[in-house]
């Protein structure tokens, strides 16, 4: 998802965001089973797959791995990565996996989105974001870690089950076994907000995603 140069065939885009795109040609007509996506990490195993005699076409290079996971098309029933290249590049996901993909891109583009944590992105992000995990007190109160980033009690939220599973881990087991998972979706997250006694979201203590603190009002309602 992180991968921010992707190749990926033209007739996935819009035709408003082609002009500007820069595009490279393998051959000069796109000939894939219509139900497969054949996209590649590099442009060097692209090569290689139409030199074996795939009929690839016109692709766009340097796609962000959020644009494209996170809007696969209906019709589309596999993704194929590095497809034709090298073996031990080939990767591939059918349609059971694309809500996972899906779901992936959405929270590492809102992760991306806290490098500027007042900007209208990340707000608009966090309000839409669908999974927050929230570890739970036994009487429901958010664990918060007071003083953290000069605030009186921010409170743990993860922005996925990894990040979510990497904070229980780091606790005492007598701790986590205590502690109810919650997963709310933006409007949850406020409402949850709203009975809890916290002035900050510490979000992602431990990892794998960015780790970040930001004030309670950056959690605005729809």
């Amino acid at each position: 998802m992180e991968h921010s140069e992707w190749l990926v065939p033209i007739h996935f885009f819009p035709q408003g965001e082609l002009q500007s795109a820069h595009k490279v040609a393998f051959g000069p007509r796109h000939q894939i089973p219509p139900a497969e996506l054949w996209v590649f990490s590099e442009q060097g195993t692209a090569q290689q797959a139409f030199s074996q005699g795939a009929l690839l076409g016109a692709y766009v290079a340097s796609v962000p791995g959020c644009r494209l996971f996170r809007g696969v098309p209906e019709d589309i029933t596999r993704v194929k990565i590095n497809g034709g290249g090298f073996d031990e590049d080939l990767l591939q996901f059918d349609r059971a996996g694309f809500d996972q993909l899906s779901e992936w891109a959405a929270t590492i583009d809102l992760e991306a989105s806290f490098a500027d944590p007042d900007g209208n992105a990340c707000r608009e992000r966090i309000r839409k974001h669908a999974a927050y995990h929230v570890p739970l007190m036994p009487d429901g109160r958010m664990i918060a870690k007071p003083g953290h980033g000069g605030f009186a009690q921010p409170g743990v939220i993860c922005t996925s089950a990894d990040n979510y599973e990497a904070f229980v881990g780091a606790l005492e087991p007598e701790l986590a076994a205590q502690l109810t998972h919650s997963i709310v979706d933006g409007g949850g997250l406020w409402r949850e907000l709203g009975g809890q006694e916290v002035d900050a979201l510490y979000i992602n203590p431990f990892g794998p995603g960015r780790t970040v603190t930001l004030p309670r009002n950056a959690a605005p309602p729809d």
